[in-house]
């Protein structure tokens, strides 16, 4: 279900589907700092990953988030630090142990300090009344060079029927940030809150660099404690943060751990398996990458590449390597892995390099033959959605044209108006302002006065929760007239599970299929 668009060069662990930037503290510094310098247009995303993330994004089934949008955020950011023991305890299972553990709380004083060095200007957003600007001094009296381009502690909402005034409410945030002239900013709004008003507003952003930070600026002001040092080396923060307000986070502690042994569970058996079955695996000599063409004509070629039985991780950056390098040939690529039995569980981050490649829409590379029992073996470890399992959970098939690729672009629209029905269906990744370039819901509007209306989502990659909020007012607005009627067809798992994540499910009425064909069964084609 995945959007991703992941960068091809970074060392990362998988840590339950979502890519963990193999960096210490010094290096997610250096890299910050280079993404703040280069103004290119774009804003860089940094995530801290701690348990919460995990737990809000992820559900238990292993095709099934909780949160897509939240998950699909996660994925597709810039780099991603481990916040918490238990990401790098999730490294070491994996067999690649990450460096250090870098979280916001060490992370925001850090690059104060070098902010300061360089002359760049910080924006703190987020955290109680005053909470942010009280940081802000403290960083300063910290580092009397800091440049504060600003700080703000607006009340944001992500969902709920107030959700659909969104747009309003950020504008004001949005104008405040971008006139700042800030070169990072730090978003202190808590998990899953800052990383889904960045993603409704990452188009709008100017300035180079946000970092989700939680709740950092507590810290910074002293409202709430660290652990002492040899607490924090011994990874018991934990249990101290726990003294400091026992009523509220003993239960929040203790329902995140339990969630967690039940998301990890299967990847410490699909551990423990390979350690038992393939040991010897990663010793042996890496097979050399033999492609057999299979057929070629003047303009094109069809080349297919068989995976051996066991895939080692040097095998697989070998291979991801070599498409990398390869990127502009217009040969089309087939990879055979009807023979895999194993995929050394160490090489999973390769996964994510690799979908990057095959949702290229230039990409002529395609996966074909993976059996039920790798399949099963890659979703317990939370990778087989990233490389584009479909909703219906079916094992990955072979990709029969690029068309497919169409799923994870801009979003589309198609309608066919009929006498008393009117059947819209939308595709790619369908957002807010997607919608509003459209004109979609101004579109349906009209055409939903006096007719039955259906949007079907059957091919949407990702809907996000701004999209949610630009059709909600719709939907209501419609239904309250009672002359005509919205219904939503094609709504996959992920899909429903995004209506249910914004709090704004109840007034939508789903239709399966049958329902569908009813409805169009017996209309006649109309003249609008």
């Amino acid at each position: 279900m995945s959007t991703m668009t992941y960068p091809l060069a970074r060392d990362c662990v998988n840590s339950l589907g979502i890519p963990v930037d193999n960096l210490s503290l010094q290096q997610a510094i250096d890299r910050i700092v280079d993404m703040a310098h280069n103004r290119e247009g774009k804003t860089h995303l940094v995530s801290t990953l701690n348990v919460d993330f995990l737990v809000n994004s992820l559900g238990y089934g292993f095709t099934r988030p909780r949160h897509p949008e939240l998950l699909n955020v996660l994925r597709s950011s810039d780099m991603v630090t481990a916040d918490g023991f238990p990401i790098i305890w999730l490294s070491k299972i994996m067999g690649k142990p990450l460096k250090q553990r870098v979280t916001g709380s060490d992370l925001t004083p850090a690059l104060a300090s070098r902010a300061a060095s360089e002359g760049l200007s910080l924006f703190l957003l987020g955290g109680g009344e005053g909470v942010a600007a009280a940081a802000a001094k403290a960083l300063q009296k910290a580092n009397p060079e800091l440049k504060i381009a600003g700080t703000s502690a607006p009340f944001i909402h992500t969902q709920g029927p107030a959700l659909a005034d969104f747009a309003a409410d950020d504008e004001i945030v949005l104008h405040n940030i971008n006139s700042s002239g800030a070169d990072i900013l730090l978003v202190g709004l808590g998990n899953p809150k800052q990383e889904l008003w960045f993603n409704r507003n990452r188009h709008k952003l100017k300035v180079p660099v946000a970092i989700g930070v939680g709740g950092t600026f507590e810290f910074i002001t002293g409202t709430v404690k660290r652990a002492p040092r040899w607490m924090q080396r011994l990874n018991l923060e934990w249990l101290f943060r726990i003294t400091q307000d026992p009523a509220r986070l003993w239960r929040r502690y203790a329902q995140g751990l339990v969630k967690l042994a039940v998301l990890t569970t299967p990847l410490i058996y699909y551990r423990a398996r390979e350690l038992a079955l393939y040991r010897s695996m990663h010793k042996q000599a890496t097979p050399e990458l033999r492609w057999r063409s299979v057929w070629s004509s003047r303009e094109q070629s069809l080349a297919v590449l068989r995976l051996p039985g066991l895939v080692t991780r040097p095998y697989l950056e070998q291979l991801v390597s070599s498409l990398q390098q390869d990127s502009a040939t217009t040969a089309t690529r087939l990879l055979d892995f009807s023979k895999v039995k194993h995929v050394e569980i160490s090489g999973h981050q390769e996964f994510f390099s690799l979908a990057a490649i095959l949702r290229d829409p230039d990409s002529n590379v395609s996966l074909l033959g993976m059996t039920a029992a790798v399949s099963r073996e890659l979703a317990a470890c939370r990778i087989m959605d990233v490389l584009g399992e479909s909703d219906s959970g079916n094992p990955l098939s072979a990709l029969s044209n690029t068309s497919g690729n169409e799923r994870y672009q801009a979003p589309t629209c198609k309608s066919y108006m009929m006498g008393a029905t009117g059947l819209v269906f939308l595709a790619g990744r369908v957002d807010g302002p997607g919608l509003a370039r459209m004109g979609f819901v101004e579109s349906l509007l009209h055409s939903a006065r006096d007719r039955t209306c259906i949007i079907d989502f059957r091919d949407v990659s990702l809907l996000e929760s701004s999209a949610i909020a630009e059709l909600y007012p719709l939907v209501t607005a419609i239904q309250a007239s009672e002359k005509g009627e919205i219904l939503v067809s094609g709504a996959g798992p992920n899909v429903r599970q995004m209506f249910r994540m914004s709090g704004l499910a109840q007034p939508v009425r789903f239709i399966d299929d049958a329902t569908l064909l009813a409805h169009i069964a017996t209309q006649e084609p109309s003249n609008v």
